[in-house]
């Protein structure tokens, strides 16, 4: 039962703000090493690096149905839900974009040479971070409008696969939307040094999706899967904290 005090009269539950400042309280702490364990958090995410790239950006869409719908926009605020979870948990997050841009080199015209210097900046970030996981979050789009579900590629670094099955199951779990798992030699997972992983969420082309995707709460859920995966990967592989995190 929340506390409840008498304030001028009226009762106040005082239980929500309790546990708000505690988590924050436990954040803190957390980061700064003063506990190890605790019944309520998830310490297994305490201190990790966790770098979140919402794909594309600026000058690149991604896929899109019109000019209305694109996933430079949806896969950006999935990611910043997932950060959300992430940092509650006490993990340090890296978003490689946090806003409508690339990580090109300003006044590059060359859209070839953006795209190519975009994925070597979102891989040197990673790796000059010494993250712990790298998520890349995308939208998938095919001719074939009848294709749907979550999609996970994961690299030939050790720990990528297990990552993407406890994501696809977590998926299946929460959503019922998993169309597979398997190896990807996407540029962000060959270069990363970390377990990475590619998830394309679901499938703009097709039309059931295609809202899904545009809804609040189903983009809630798809962060907390993305989270839980996560989660689920450090508490079954019991991964030592790399070195040389963050200040």
């Amino acid at each position: 039962m929340g506390m409840l005090i008498l304030v001028v009269g009226k009762r106040i539950n005082l239980f929500p703000v309790l546990m708000i400042v505690t988590g924050l309280a436990w954040v803190v702490a957390c980061r700064m090493h003063i506990i190890e364990t605790t019944a309520l958090f998830p310490t297994e995410l305490c201190g990790r690096v966790v770098v979140l790239d919402p794909g594309h950006g600026g000058v690149d869409p991604g896929a899109h149905e019109g000019e209305r719908i694109l996933e430079k926009d949806l896969v950006l605020e999935i990611a910043d839900k997932t950060r959300k979870f992430f940092v509650n948990a006490g993990a340090e997050v890296i978003m490689t974009r946090n806003q409508d841009h690339d990580l090109a080199a300003p006044g590059e015209k060359s859209l070839a040479v953006r795209k190519r210097q975009d994925l070597r900046a979102r891989v040197e970030l990673a790796n000059t971070a010494k993250a712990d996981l790298y998520l890349s979050i995308h939208v998938n789009s095919a001719r074939d409008r009848g294709k749907s579900g979550l999609e996970v590629y994961y690299s030939e670094k050790q720990g990528s696969k297990e990552l993407a099955e406890f994501i696809a199951e977590e998926s299946r779990r929460y959503t019922g939307r998993v169309r597979s798992t398997q190896p990807g030699r996407f540029f962000v997972l060959r270069e990363t040094n970390m377990p990475a992983v590619l998830v394309e969420v679901g499938y703009l082309s097709n039309p059931e999706e295609k809202n899904l995707l545009h809804d609040k709460k189903y983009q809630e859920r798809l962060a907390w899967i993305i989270f839980q995966g996560a989660l689920r990967y450090f508490e079954q592989n019991n991964v030592p904290t790399t070195t040389g995190k963050l200040n």
